[in-house]
């Protein structure tokens, strides 16, 4: 006889005491996953949220209960204008090796928007390759993927995989000594106004780039506790960029890794006329801090992707699409309007 197929069933449960089982199936199923990290993830990333502890679909078998996959929707405030908007991204979505097949798949994120849309304003994810089809099936919009953009900072990492290595000191010192003078004018032209310090999530500046941020746009929170939570010291460096009076610009919120100064969010309260001279302007720090390149995402706003441009990143190539539930006014929302980086992800 042939046996019948497994039947499975998507329950919506709290984080809250389904610690051990979330800790299981990502310690199990995510690359280079273990339990302390795991467990250290649902402390930092949902219990600890300013936001709201968000809430999880476990996928079951129906005959056992056992637990086999799990989809988290992961609570964050956005703005839009001057209204406060719930969002949910879709995070740490996992089905045990055995249960990897589009029925489950469906079944478990089909639960996952229909709570999503019942409870917020709007459902956000980043998928990979593999789960596109399965966002698009349960009816999200694909809006666009955000971009990602490089600057290089010293020539090494790119001369070292292209000559041999006795000839590397004898082209680094002159790409290196042009690239430093390209930066240097550009420096001098759009960043020169401006000083740099480290500053801890608390510091006033950063509550006053918040409050006297513009108001067409659509973006997370960054308010001085949601800053706190998200970029904990030492792992994260927060660098403030204000002008001679005084006035803070903006902030960079990055950290340096295998010489590279990886960047999660960048923010000025008018991101349109001040994104050219905070990002030439870090580019200098980080090069000061012995980066070789500096690595940033963004998706949104068409000004501020031609600001990165203008401040000598180049597009390199495009992450993990931007989709949306159909529900809400962020649905309708133009292009224009949305503000998106890696700080919005939380894989970083």
């Amino acid at each position: 006889m042939r046996s019948s197929p497994t039947r499975y069933i998507a329950q919506e449960s709290a984080i809250v005491g389904n610690e051990a089982t979330l800790a299981f199936l990502w310690s199990q199923n995510l690359p280079g996953a273990s339990r302390p990290w795991a467990e250290d993830k649902l402390q930092r990333g949902y219990l600890r949220n300013p936001a709201g502890h968000g809430t999880c679909v476990l996928l079951r078998e129906e005959a056992s209960t056992e637990a086999v996959g799990v989809q988290c929707l992961h609570e964050r405030v956005f703005w839009l204008g001057e209204r406060c908007v719930k969002a949910a991204g879709l995070a740490d979505y996992v089905v045990a090796q055995a249960h990897r097949s589009l029925g489950p798949a469906l079944t478990l994120m089909r639960r996952c928007i229909d709570i999503g849309q019942a409870r917020f304003d709007f459902v956000y994810g980043f998928p990979n390759s593999k789960s596109e089809a399965v966002c698009t099936r349960v009816g999200m919009v694909k809006l666009g993927g955000a971009m990602r953009y490089a600057k290089l900072l010293r020539s090494a990492p790119v001369l070292g995989s292209r000559v041999p290595g006795w000839l590397l000191p004898w082209l680094a010192r002159p790409a290196d000594a042009l690239l430093s003078a390209w930066d240097a004018r550009r420096w001098r032209r759009e960043a020169a106004h401006l000083q740099w310090r480290e500053v801890d999530a608390e510091d006033p500046a950063l509550a006053t780039l918040w409050m006297g941020r513009r108001t067409d746009l659509l973006l997370s929170e960054r308010s001085p506790a949601v800053l706190g939570w998200r970029y904990p010291r030492p792992q994260w460096r927060l660098s403030l960029a204000s002008d001679a009076g005084g006035r803070p610009v903006g902030y960079v919120a990055w950290r340096l890794q295998d010489g590279s100064a990886l960047i999660s969010d960048f923010f000025c309260a008018d991101p349109d006329r001040d994104t050219v001279a905070l990002m030439s302007g870090f580019c200098r720090e980080a090069a000061a801090a012995g980066a070789s390149v500096v690595q940033v995402e963004f998706y949104g706003r068409p000004q501020v992707a031609a600001a990165l441009l203008a401040a000598g990143f180049l597009q390199r190539e495009s992450r993990a699409p931007l989709f949306l539930s159909r529900h809400g006014d962020a649905a309708q929302a133009d292009a224009a309007s949305w503000y998106i980086t890696a700080f919005d992800r939380d894989d970083d």
